[in-house]
């Protein structure tokens, strides 16, 4: 019936703003006629109007009258550039100013830590880029591919300094040693290799797992590598001598993630068996088993001075241990798809976490860091819920990405959208959303 009068009133020049108004309010009943706002007076108000897009002189005199609904911003990237496939793999730099991430779009690129602006995209591998890692010194890149290659990067021009490529599989981790001078990496080739950075002579292949490499690490002291492999084992290995030293036995499904801890005297591991592992290096000595996450655990990271674990797991969420107690200390969720990779940060306050739903989000650790949950979460039908009672606190479109409790900054093609409940009415209380003002007059005088 809208769409009927707005066609009459387009008939004269002096109805014009009036035929405008009437097309937007027939857009916005039949837009959420659909939705689960439809089926609740309350949010017709608190979801509906706070997150209608348009911009027209209706929407926000009703705005007006409504100014402690929430309020929802829909931020769109400054440009089209990024990754357009999944992402891999992702890693701070050491000042922690730059984000370094890998995608199978088969590109690398680096990100302003702060503002998630592009800075720089290095490209070349013919397949999907698996893993990423920068130098300590911020010099340089190393990758590795599922074209069987490692490929190594300067940072500053974007140029392609070393090709190795004498893996005869998907190259699946790579690492620097701490002083950049020695490459690591691992492959479905069932191989670790070692690799002089400047020269790209291979120093060193260690052979022992009998099913594809997953990952791997160095130590803090590049003494020793660890390896993790779909044959269920996590290995250390000597690297100036390129011998086996410890085969820590516990996971009961493939090995997906290692890591070693900052002090170099614990490792941790994550599995398809959706458990995180803590083992000694020295004694080889299973410590801790931290379970938690409902799917595949993906990536795991130590934080700075140890006081953390983080993991990311195929169950979409990223979570915080803490590495001495073995218990679980917070829950980040945002992600829409499979979390691939998480990082810590130098300062140990941030994560970076990569998924395939090709979105990078960076995340906060509130202080102190204890056992909670965040204020809200968001339900597979869009509802933003209260995280203890449940209750429906606003409802909110399909946008691909939200800015959640802890999230500070999220890196997308498609942009994303925030939410914030500050100033507004809600619950029992969301009359009080109602603030009358002295409405304008829509209709011209005669």
């Amino acid at each position: 019936m809208l769409h009927q009068l707005t066609s009459l009133v387009q008939c004269g020049n002096r109805y014009l703003k009036l035929a405008g108004d009437l097309d937007e309010a027939a857009h916005f009943a039949t837009y959420f006629a659909t939705s689960p706002v439809a089926e609740s007076t309350p949010h017709l108000y608190i979801s509906a109007l706070a997150t209608w897009p348009q911009t027209n002189s209706l929407c926000q005199s009703w705005k007006k009258q409504f100014s402690r609904i929430p309020l929802f911003t829909r931020v769109q990237p400054p440009t089209v550039d990024g990754h357009t496939g999944k992402i891999t793999s992702v890693t701070f730099s050491a000042d922690g100013m730059r984000i370094v991430s890998g995608s199978d779009d088969r590109s690398v690129r680096i990100w302003n830590a702060h503002t998630g602006v592009q800075m720089q995209v290095f490209e070349g591998h013919t397949g999907s880029v698996t893993s990423v890692a920068i130098s300590v010194d911020g010099t340089w890149i190393v990758s590795g591919s599922d074209d069987e290659s490692v490929r190594v990067w300067d940072v500053t021009t974007g140029v392609q300094l070393q090709v190795f490529s004498r893996h005869t599989c998907k190259v699946s981790s790579v690492a620097f040693s701490i002083d950049g001078t020695r490459i690591g990496s691992g492959s479905h080739d069932k191989s670790v290799r070692i690799w002089d950075t400047s020269t790209g002579m291979q120093m060193q292949l260690l052979k022992g797992h009998t099913d594809y490499v997953t990952s791997i690490a160095f130590s803090p002291d590049a003494t020793q590598i660890v390896s993790g492999s779909n044959d269920k084992s996590v290995r250390i290995w000597d690297v100036s001598r390129g011998v086996q030293m410890q085969m820590l036995n516990g996971h009961t499904l493939s090995v997906s993630a290692v890591a070693f801890s900052t002090c170099g005297t614990h490792l941790a591991s994550g599995s398809h068996d959706t458990s995180v592992r803590i083992w000694d290096v020295s004694t080889g000595v299973q410590l801790q088993v931290l379970n938690g996450h409902t799917d595949w655990v993906t990536s795991i990271s130590f934080s700075a001075h140890d006081t953390w674990i983080v993991s990311g797991s195929r169950d979409q969420s990223v979570r915080v241990w803490d590495a001495l107690k073995g218990t679980h200390l917070q829950m980040f969720t945002g992600h829409t798809h499979h979390v691939t990779s998480v990082a810590s940060s130098p300062n140990g306050m941030d994560i970076v976490s990569g998924s395939t739903d090709k979105s990078i989000y960076v995340w906060h650790i509130p202080q102190p860091v204890k056992p909670n949950q965040p204020l809200w979460t968001r339900t597979s039908k869009n509802w933003v819920v209260s995280s203890l009672r449940r209750d429906h606190l606003m409802w909110v479109p399909n946008v691909a990405h939200l800015i959640r409790p802890f999230n500070t900054l999220i890196i997308s093609n498609g942009g994303f959208a925030a939410v914030d409940f500050h100033p507004s009415m809600i619950g029992d209380g969301w009359v009080q959303c109602y603030t009358p003002y002295v409405r304008s007059q829509y209709l011209p005088p005669v």
